[in-house]
């Protein structure tokens, strides 16, 4: 008799509550979507630009 609990605690431990976790993975598109917009634009990010040289100023 004390078996037919078991299952039933079983199905209880693996709920879910999905207003939550929709809640959550949207909040943190829209942190991931600002932070790429500021790095994207950015002036202190730079992917491959050219680099100045601090030298003498004379051209080579």
């Amino acid at each position: 008799m004390g078996n037919e609990q078991a299952p039933e605690q079983g199905l209880d431990r693996f709920s879910y509550d999905y207003e939550t976790i929709r809640h959550g993975g949207l909040i943190f598109a829209v942190v991931a979507f600002v932070v790429g917009l500021l790095i994207i634009l950015s002036q202190r990010f730079h992917c491959g630009g050219k680099k100045r040289r601090q030298g003498s100023g004379e051209d080579p």
